[in-house]
């Protein structure tokens, strides 16, 4: 323990040393440093990419900034937008950005933000659930499918500053706004994105973003990453007032390569570590009461691949499902919450009001699980799959309670635990060769979405992007989930990275969409809900919940409505005791 704890000292001191090394025009002592611990490791610094874990939008959600912010009663406010108007006769939304810049001091332009959702999301030839975020800007969908060239988006810069959007027909405008605060809509830099595609977001020397930080340093091998404060965010960076807007001075960041992290919270609270937003499962259960939670808009999920013939029926998927001890699941890993549906209650929400059902049982039912097997005919089928999921001690457990609960069905399962994949990419402005790191899981997450199926079942963070039960929903439709259209081979829309294909549930969400009113659009997402739970291409297995063991020192940590922490406002107290030493 002590040992562990005298290498994330020594950490601390280098990381700081490099801090005041490349914090050109701050004094030495610009605020407290922060020692953080984010999460699992987080390979891909992009806020447009897809989220197979939880924990990039947390990470994204401090480097990065969208339009809009909800906090964590859900009311919007202004974030990179300085204020917006609304024609409701004309559908038409004018929004003024707000005076900022982007780490390496360029200002942030309503192109930067138009090019991330045009160009990189709503492209025809990437695959992104996120896309769903702006299906009710006019011709969002049909750009997505390839059926309309961008220039028929309805969002243009109307100025260098200045962004307008016209809505289409049967929209709610307010809803729109609100998935306008989804940290995949953020910014991305023009200039650098199409210097480096394959690599802008995983590099230092590439990595420019607009949020409160920057990434400062990043090493893969060390696993560690610092974030400094972005000086000219909200402001001029040469502004004397540097504190304004960002308290901290750096977050230090730490990771444990899917090893176990033993701290305790009397560690914490003897400032060795001052926040802390994961922990084992053991330090967990006993310090829960300390635990500072917030409700996640994502889903511990586990994908079938419907291609599978094991799994092409659906009551396979669905005994499955059933046969899962949910409860017992959230007991093993504290934090979280049995899922009861596939949509989380603050999504579910808008479909079903204030008084949320069960759609399915948080408890194992063995008996019924039983019972659909029995008119399944397995000739010539292996009832043994492989179970792959990330490397980690919360997955693991997870994971061990299912294959326990399988086992009961007759099924033979194995775990397959994965962690990263290295590939190699040439820096042209460096002339040199950059070793690039990426999430394994988001790696197999991506070649479904392609089509290309690696797995039998799959772990994932689903995430819901939004309050809005449609985007959550339409990943799973055939024509309207974000994966753009395979021109090469069949120049038809990708499927869902399921594979599942279900003509009722493609029905449904068309009809949300095209509903007259609120009301038909509820009851048609909530009939959508229902048959996606039936057929079970997707298991629903907890509601995720991001939670934090923060020192006494520290005030000032708030929470959005996405489950993020908020560190911008972050304070420590006596915080010169902790800042590195001079020479």
């Amino acid at each position: 323990m002590k040992k562990i704890i005298s290498l994330l000292l020594a950490a601390i001191m280098i990381f700081g040393a490099m801090l005041s090394l490349s914090s050109c025009g701050e004094p030495k002592d610009s605020g407290a440093q922060i020692s953080v611990y984010l999460g699992s490791e987080v390979y891909d610094f992009d806020p447009t990419d897809y989220y197979a874990d939880s924990n990039a939008e947390q990470v994204m959600s401090l480097l990065y900034e969208p339009l809009f912010s909800l906090d964590s009663k859900g009311e919007l406010h202004c974030a990179a937008a300085k204020d917006y108007s609304v024609d409701e006769k004309d559908r038409e939304i004018v929004i003024k950005l707000r005076e900022s810049y982007w780490s390496n001091e360029d200002r942030v332009t309503a192109s930067d933000f138009i090019y991330a959702w045009r160009e990189i999301i709503l492209s025809p030839s990437n695959a992104n659930p996120a896309a769903a975020l702006f299906y009710d800007i006019e011709n969002a969908v049909a750009v997505k499918t390839g059926k309309a060239s961008y220039s028929a988006f309805g969002a243009v810069a109307s100025g260098t500053y200045e962004i307008t959007i016209n809505y289409r027909n049967g929209a709610d405008y307010k809803q729109l706004l609100k998935n306008l605060a989804s940290v995949a809509t953020a910014p991305v830099n023009v200039d650098v994105v199409e210097q480096a595609p394959s690599y802008w977001s995983k590099s230092t020397t590439t990595l420019i973003t607009n949020g409160p930080f920057k990434v400062a340093t990043l090493d893969y091998d060390l696993g560690k990453f610092t974030l400094a404060r972005n000086m000219g965010y909200h402001q001029k960076s040469s502004a004397k007032k540097y504190t304004k807007n960002v308290t901290p001075d750096s977050l230090i960041s730490f990771f444990t390569g899917g090893k176990k992290l033993e701290l305790t919270y009397e560690d914490i609270q003897e400032k060795t570590v001052f926040f802390m937003a994961d922990a084992t499962l053991d330090d967990r259960a006993t310090n829960k009461d300390r635990a500072k939670t917030a409700n996640d808009f994502s889903t511990y999920t586990y994908v079938f691949n419907t291609t599978n013939p094991l799994f092409k029926d659906a009551k396979v998927r669905k005994a499955l499902s059933l046969a899962l001890d949910r409860e017992a699941i959230v007991e093993a890993v504290t934090f979280g919450k049995a899922a009861t549906g596939f949509l989380p209650d603050a999504v579910a929400k808008s479909v079903y009001g204030k008084k949320i059902s069960e759609r399915i049982e948080a408890s194992a039912n063995l008996e019924e699980a039983k019972e659909l097997l029995d008119s399944v005919n397995f000739e010539g089928l292996s009832k043994s799959f492989t179970l792959t999921i990330n490397n980690d001690e919360e997955s693991i457990a997870i994971a061990e309670i299912a294959k326990a609960c399988w086992k009961e069905l007759g099924f033979t399962v194995t775990i397959k635990k994965v962690s990263s994949v290295t590939s190699e990419v040439v820096d042209k402005s460096a002339e040199e060769t950059l070793k690039i790191k990426d999430s394994k899981i988001q790696t197999l997450v991506k070649k479904a979405a392609l089509g290309e199926y690696e797995f039998d079942v799959l772990a994932v963070d689903w995430q819901m992007y939004s309050t809005d039960a449609l985007v959550a929903l339409s990943a799973f439709t055939s024509h309207m989930n974000g994966n753009g259209v395979d021109f090469v081979s069949t120049g038809k829309n990708r499927t869902n990275i399921s594979g599942w294909v279900n003509s009722d549930f493609d029905a449904y969400i068309n009809a949300a969409y095209k509903a007259d009113n609120a009301k038909e659009r509820r009851e048609a997402l909530a009939k959508a809900e229902e048959i996606l739970l039936e057929n079970s291409p997707v298991i629903p297995v907890m509601y995720n919940q991001s939670f934090a063991f923060i020192s006494r020192d520290i005030s000032g940590v708030k929470t959005d409505a996405f489950g993020n922490f908020v560190l911008t406002k972050a304070s420590q107290k006596n915080y010169h005791k902790y800042l590195p030493e001079e020479d």
